[in-house]
């Protein structure tokens, strides 16, 4: 393991707010310091047991409320809004408050490599790693895709770079967060709840790692996105573009990739590759897209193409990406569960082309669903809707002239099983969970909504 250095040099009391897998893992990760450690949650005393088994020996445990108590200094879990009342009064106190994204970036020398944005991250996340490691270049990866930073920094493995997904809720306490290589997928609506319908806020959050990257660093943008092909001239980093199409890239650009025709072609140091699309395994255009980001990425890491090329042909997404579960009478059926916006939902229907039965619904996050109702009623045939979400979306589509029938469901259960029904009535092709919610209302995670939905699917007949 590369040596760590004390992230909080001038502070000796730590709080820690939030005690998941994030707060534990950087609890550990201060204790290496000898820090004094305040962790506090809002879990009841019934979890007082568990807690003391994971926490480092020596901490000051507190349930049922967050507590600054004697810390000069507050880490954060990505899930307490940045508005809440206990941060207002510490930055009335003049303590600061990082996340643990922040801390763990400050405590090793090793280079990150992050990928921010909407969409697509955690795909361009996994793939990356995965070119990274077939090429031969050493990584671990972590942050919002499930593994704390601080718990990769502290494996024993060597690594050549860290893979870091990261999330708005991390950014919004990340002050000095200066990855070495930046992808930026996409930024759409959403998380409106947590920045409180502030757009601007939300974009500001995505791309402050812009600010404090230097000219040795390398960002890698998304020239298709309105939002994003302005981030060129907010940074010292050199710039690296990909595109839906050859007229996105700017005129200036010296390293980019776009695809046309068929293929995927990529400038870099002047040299072109091109890569036909049919030699890709993972189906839509917003995954090509993912694609060009992580190729980038690899070329700036010094792997050649042919290396990289040789490593696309081995990857396979993450569970719950348009996944194809099972086939039964002709009907396939797909898992997106991790579409939990939107824009998502739009990228997940562009892929298919056949009569769909689509299982939408879940939290509502008060984000925009016209675009998303509009492109339904391309291929879509039956809606079956779940969750918080119903009666607005019920609403809207119906606002919208929606021409397919919508059935409420009360279960995933019953939206599967009946789904399924309408589909062989229907002559559909296609039974596909693809929510455009969060999962919080009916589960513990979109991962468990995706198995649930497996789970039915593989037991009809």
């Amino acid at each position: 393991m590369t040596q760590l250095l004390d992230p909080l040099p001038k502070h000796t009391t730590v709080a820690v707010f939030g005690l998941g897998d994030s707060g534990i893992a950087v609890a550990h990760l201060l204790a290496s310091f000898h820090k004094n450690i305040v962790a506090s949650d809002t879990a009841d005393e019934s979890r007082r047991a568990d807690f003391e088994a994971k926490l480092p020996r020596g901490t000051r445990l507190v349930l049922g409320h967050n507590e600054i108590g004697a810390a000069s200094v507050i880490v954060t879990s990505p899930g307490l809004e940045p508005s809440s009342p206990i941060f207002v009064e510490a930055q009335t106190r003049g303590i600061p408050i990082y996340a643990e994204l922040e801390i763990a970036a400050r405590a090793t020398q090793v280079p990150i490599v992050a990928i921010s944005g909407t969409d697509g991250k955690t795909t361009t996340t996994t793939l990356t790693s995965h070119i990274l490691n077939e090429c031969n270049v050493s990584n671990h990866m972590g942050g919002n895709i499930g593994i704390p930073l601080s718990h990769v920094i502290q494996t024993p493995n060597r690594a050549d770079c860290f893979v870091v997904e990261t999330s708005a809720f991390q950014l919004a306490f990340c002050p000095s967060f200066k990855p070495h290589i930046l992808i930026a997928t996409n930024i759409a609506e959403d998380h409106s709840e947590y920045f409180h319908g502030d757009w601007k806020k939300y974009v500001e959050t995505k791309r402050r790692p812009l600010q404090t990257m230097t000219p040795d660093d390398i960002v890698i943008l998304n020239a298709s996105d309105p939002e994003i092909h302005q981030w060129g001239d907010m940074t010292l980093a050199k710039k690296c573009w990909y595109g839906a199409q050859r007229r996105d890239i700017p005129n200036d650009a010296v390293n980019f990739a776009y695809h046309e025709d068929g293929a995927i072609f990529v400038y870099f140091n002047t040299d072109l590759h091109c890569l036909p699309l049919d030699f890709l395994k993972i189906r839509g255009r917003h995954n090509i897209m993912n694609a060009m980001g992580a190729i980038l990425a690899a070329l700036c890491m010094g792997c050649t193409f042919d290396r990289i090329t040789s490593a696309l042909d081995t990857y396979k997404l993450p569970p719950h990406r348009i996944e194809t579960i099972c086939t039964h009478r002709g009907i396939t059926f797909i898992d997106d569960s991790k579409a939990t916006n939107p824009h998502a939902g739009i990228a997940a229907l562009d892929t298919i082309d056949e009569p769909t039965v689509l299982i939408v619904g879940g939290v509502d996050k008060g984000l925009s669903l016209g675009e998303w109702i509009e492109r339904m009623k391309k291929n879509v045939r039956q809606i079956m809707l779940i969750g918080a979400i119903t009666d607005r979306f019920c609403r809207e589509a119906i606002l919208s002239a929606i021409p397919c029938p919508i059935h409420r469901c009360a279960t995933l259960e019953e939206a599967v099983r009946s789904g399924y029904e309408l589909a062989l009535k229907n002559e559909c092709r296609v039974v596909m969970l693809s929510p455009g919610c969060s999962s919080y209302d009916m589960f513990k995670s979109y991962a468990q909504r995706g198995e649930v939905f497996a789970r039915v699917a593989l037991s009809l007949k």
